[in-house]
């Protein structure tokens, strides 16, 4: 006997999984050659764009970012749970096919008849079954999923706040690192004039010939230097790029980025201001927020396990049958039935080794977890901005000492310099004052920068694009 079942969501399912669309990466990651890769085929820079402002560089990274392009498709994932949700609702509906053959022979040894028969059966049926009540177990399922999604559309906004401030602290890289490159060219070409000098000054007899050495050597420094700095910019190049999600790896070098300028001073709301803004906006606040109202919800679903529930089924079927005998006269006959059913059935379970009991126990823990877990987000908040808060005013305050430093051991090298060039200061004098400048240069150059970085930082922990350039008052 042969038997054929056909069930209409698996067809539905097997029809569907050929519709999966999406957009996908750029064709150049299917590659295993780089060579080959054609400039249509990878992702670069937007044409046109000369100067890579930190605006359009995070607007790059959020279109761009595999890690971010990823994680957002949890968010479809969580919507397809939460509305697969109201499908308990709906009667469910079986497609089903069964087909038979028999075959018989049979020899009668005492009168010597041979006869030979067979028989077919065809059988589709319609059945399905309606979930009528089960204790709001549904009502539970479904609210929770509407909140694990609102709780995954968080998760994914605080992978953005994350990316952007990481696209901050790249490009704040790239700009350190092309101004030590400056500080350093300004270096050999001081190095270079110097030593000009003391060649000129050394054959008229007017200085030693370890002058001439001694600019030499600052001069080879300078440019040893110069490499470790053309380094160091094509590092935090690339470190950008692949934030930004390029192909290529690397930004262009016709791509150019903004000067190193001091700020002007901000005035910034109070810290208490900022808490509050962070506790409003913080989507991994948020997050954990709607995680712990689902944890709620799937407890309470625990408990309609100890109740009733109530289905009604239906079917529907048709059998069409047809018996043939050939020999000892033969015979023939077909029959068809129809017939169609319904009911409901209730069940109630009484008990089952304690199952749901221990499973509400562990949903309980769950929503304890949670809470306690949001708790800690919420102290986290508090704490990250604090300590930003704090980075930028101290960051602001540092800058401003490196710049009267910067300024005084300038000015203390001019008068070294010119001390050098009367005769009334030594060489080694005169090192220590440039060697203090440069020094000097660069730490208002990091200091500059750590604003930035420290402004990254409070809008990262505000969640506040713009936390200080809107509402500014006085401190």
């Amino acid at each position: 006997m042969k038997a054929l079942f056909v069930s209409g969501t698996t067809f539905v399912c097997i029809f569907l999984s050929g519709c999966m669309n999406y957009v996908k990466p750029p064709v150049a990651v299917t590659r295993d050659s780089y060579t080959q890769l054609q400039e249509k085929e990878k992702t670069l820079i937007p044409a046109g764009l000369k100067l890579l402002t930190l605006d359009e560089a995070q607007k790059i990274a959020i279109a761009n970012n595999p890690d971010f392009k990823s994680i957002q498709f949890t968010i479809d994932a969580a919507r397809a749970r939460y509305y697969q949700g109201y499908s308990s609702y709906a009667p469910t509906l079986n497609a089903g096919m069964s087909i038979s053959q028999t075959f018989s022979k049979m020899h009668s040894y005492s009168n010597g008849l041979k006869t030979r028969s067979q028989s077919e059966s065809y059988r589709p049926t319609l059945s399905g079954q309606l979930l009528i009540f089960d204790c709001l177990a549904r009502e539970m399922n479904l609210l929770a999923s509407k909140y694990e999604l609102a709780g995954t559309k968080a998760t994914v906004n605080d992978a953005k706040r994350l990316l952007l401030r990481a696209v901050a602290y790249a490009y704040n890289d790239v700009l350190l690192a092309q101004t030590q490159k400056k500080i350093i060219l300004a270096k050999i070409e001081y190095s270079r004039k110097m030593l000009q000098d003391s060649e000129n000054k050394y054959n008229a007899g007017s200085v030693l010939l370890s002058d001439v050495l001694n600019f030499r050597i600052t001069l080879d420094n300078g440019r040893l230097e110069l490499v470790q700095a053309e380094y160091n910019i094509k590092v935090n190049k690339y470190i950008l790029a692949g934030y930004l999600g390029l192909i290529d790896g690397t930004i262009p070098k016709a791509v150019q980025f903004p000067e190193v300028k001091m700020p002007q001073d901000k005035q910034i709301l109070s810290v208490t201001m900022y808490i509050d803004q962070a506790l409003a906006n913080r989507p991994d606040l948020k997050a954990y927020r709607e995680r712990l109202q689902a944890a709620k919800y799937s407890y309470w679903g625990t408990w309609s396990a100890f109740g009733p529930t109530v289905t009604g089924n239906y079917s529907l079927d048709y059998n069409r049958s047809r018996s043939i005998t050939h020999g000892g006269g033969g015979s023939h006959s077909s029959s068809g039935t129809g017939a169609f059913g319904y009911g409901i059935n209730a069940e109630w379970n009484l008990f089952n080794g304690f199952y749901d009991y221990y499973n509400v126990k562990a949903a309980l823990a769950s929503v304890a977890e949670t809470d306690w877990a949001l708790a800690q987000t919420w102290i986290s908040v508090i704490t990250d901005v604090r300590s930003a808060y704090e980075n930028y005013l101290t960051s602001f305050q540092q800058a401003k000492m490196s710049k009267e430093i910067c300024e005084l051991t300038k000015k203390t090298r001019e008068l070294v310099e010119n001390e050098y060039n009367a005769g009334t200061a030594l060489v080694t004098r005169l090192n220590e004052a440039e060697r203090d400048l440069v020094e000097a240069q660069n730490n208002l150059a990091s200091s500059i920068v750590n604003i930035e970085n420290a402004k990254a930082q409070l809008d990262a922990a505000v969640y506040a694009p713009q936390t200080l350039s809107k509402d500014e008052a006085e401190k």
